[in-house]
């Protein structure tokens, strides 16, 4: 028995609405636990990492990113969609290395979440990124993205961005507390 089924749902149908490189739209005709009918809209996109990079003196890389979406420009941490026969850290070091130039001795997983659970599927995967040296590489960074700084910034104003709303990602938000709670 699915838990679906458990928990008293039932899925009676199912419809792809849209597909693009980076996720896919269903509508899932659906009984609800009270037995009315209706449809569930779901956005399917896969996993992906955050990466936490500490620096030896504890200070954090951050990205300024702009970011289409909100029209706006936000601080981010490293992060992005794990590919097909990946593995979660071989997605961290690489997108570490696109993102920020960096490459990690250590990478240590921290945790992991879910970025919308009424509607999505992504769950993130956590880690932090120690012994950081330049990426023997130069920063690749794919047509898509707009990153127009990459900064380090010490843990006490990382902190502050916090509290004082300069830090508007959720993705970030929520990593950045796996990380401060480990601390």
């Amino acid at each position: 028995m699915a838990d679906r089924e458990r928990y008293g749902w039932k899925t009676t149908g199912s419809a792809l609405k849209y597909r693009n490189a980076w996720i896919s739209v269903r509508e899932d005709a659906v009984v609800y636990p009270d037995g009315k009918t209706g449809v569930y809209g779901v956005l399917e996109k896969p996993p992906g990492v955050c990466i936490v990079p500490r620096a030896e003196d504890g200070g954090i890389h951050l990205l300024r990113q702009y970011r289409y979406t909100v029209d706006a420009e936000v601080w981010e941490l490293p992060a992005g969609g794990i590919q097909p026969a990946e593995t979660e850290a071989a997605a961290a070091r690489r997108e570490l290395g696109e993102e920020v130039g960096l490459s990690a001795r250590d990478l240590e997983r921290l945790g992991n979440f879910y970025t919308a659970l009424g509607h999505e599927t992504a769950e993130i995967i956590v880690f932090l990124a120690t012994g950081l040296e330049p990426a023997p590489a130069a920063r690749e960074r794919p047509g898509d993205e707009s990153i127009l700084e990459v900064r380090k910034v010490p843990l006490r104003e990382v902190r502050r961005m916090i509290r004082e709303n300069h830090i508007q990602c959720g993705i970030t938000l929520a990593a950045l507390n796996h990380y401060l709670q480990r601390l």
